[in-house]
């Protein structure tokens, strides 16, 4: 495995919001940048493609995705929300935290509306959501 640092222009640091606190990443440049161009495209493929409708529920639960997220790599504070920019120390630029494709507002809205209608609710059975009633538990507050 390659060392992530600054010499080797591999090390990114991430910042969140609210709190703009800048960390290190935990993932190199080429594998951030990789996620940055593929998780909105690869979340919209999984939703359409997926046979299983607990993980479209869970899927569709916060919406299309915005923002690049990793729980392991861009570890959030408590009262953080998302990643809005990062910082690359290959060329000292700072960039968004956007995804490539990701939409907001009325077309995030839209695009969450049609993803929604891949949801199966006729025919559900016992045990569908996967959650141990928890999605039901949730609909009910709504």
């Amino acid at each position: 495995m390659e060392d992530i640092t600054i010499e080797d222009g591999n090390y990114v640091e991430y910042q969140s919001y609210p709190s703009l606190k800048w960390k290190p990443c935990l993932y190199e440049r080429a594998v951030i940048e990789k996620l940055l161009d593929d998780q909105f495209k690869s979340f919209v493929e999984r939703v359409k493609k997926t046979d299983c409708q607990a993980e479209l529920r869970r899927l569709l639960a916060a919406g299309p995705p915005i923002w690049l997220e990793d729980q392991h790599a861009l570890p959030l504070d408590d009262g953080d929300e998302y990643v809005i920019k990062l910082w690359f120390s290959h060329d000292q630029q700072e960039r968004s935290a956007k995804l490539k494709g990701a939409v907001e507002g009325a077309e995030r809205e839209a695009l969450w509306a049609e993803l929604k209608q891949f949801i199966i609710e006729e025919g559900k059975e016992e045990g569908d959501d996967d959650d141990d009633g928890k999605e039901e538990k949730s609909d009910q507050n709504s």
